[in-house]
């Protein structure tokens, strides 16, 4: 996804590109693309609403105010997409609220949840969340974040943290230390799971 999408400003900066591009399908049944823009923020991209009140070809274009330097996307137990974006340490989500006959005033502020922040445990020497990724099953949705690590005397290194989603949210979270590392260095509540399920970053459906 590049600067000549539909509603780009006219002056972005040449070399600024769309990143990170997710595309999943939503409630509705429409492929949606989900991209950290030229201005830092998550925005929507639907290529054909089937409403041409947004514009002449009826795509839809919106920015869900979610500053991000990652981004992901997954499917709650309900069916509705989940978009997550990280920066920093700064975690929030939005979460699609299926509509019928969205109207192109009401549309961002009906379909999407108010934007919530996730709360990560205290981690030693947390710099900034360099990875976000998600996984949905029978079970519903998980998500793990990689968290990058800064302390004296150990240096630089990652903690996984993962969740299982529910209804109000995100769940308690586990630690897990990098691969292969050794127990010392880690956090304290850092604890493995058995028969933990491999996480992936959401891309398409």
């Amino acid at each position: 996804m590049q600067n000549s999408l539909p509603g780009t400003p006219k002056n972005t900066p040449q070399g600024i590109t769309w990143r990170q591009t997710v595309v999943m399908r939503n409630t509705q049944g429409q492929e949606e693309a989900f991209s950290i823009g030229p201005d830092g923020n998550v925005w929507s991209f639907i290529a054909d609403s089937g409403d041409s009140r947004f514009d002449a070809t009826g795509q839809r274009l919106e920015n869900l105010g979610l500053a991000a330097d990652f981004l992901t996307v997954g499917r709650n137990v309900a069916g509705a997409l989940v978009v997550i974006a990280a920066k920093g340490l700064h975690t929030q989500y939005r979460t699609e609220t299926p509509q019928e006959g969205l109207t192109l005033a009401d549309g961002l502020r009906k379909r999407w949840s108010p934007a919530q922040s996730i709360h990560l445990p205290t981690i030693a020497g947390a710099t900034g969340v360099r990875r976000l990724y998600t996984q949905t099953d029978f079970s519903g949705m998980r998500i793990a974040m990689i968290v990058d690590t800064e302390q004296p005397g150990i240096g630089a290194s990652y903690v996984m943290a993962c969740s299982q989603w529910g209804d109000a949210g995100p769940g308690p979270f586990i630690l897990l230390p990098p691969l292969g590392a050794p127990g010392a260095g880690q956090p304290a509540k850092t604890a493995s799971a058995p028969g933990q399920a491999t996480f992936r970053v959401a891309h398409s459906v």
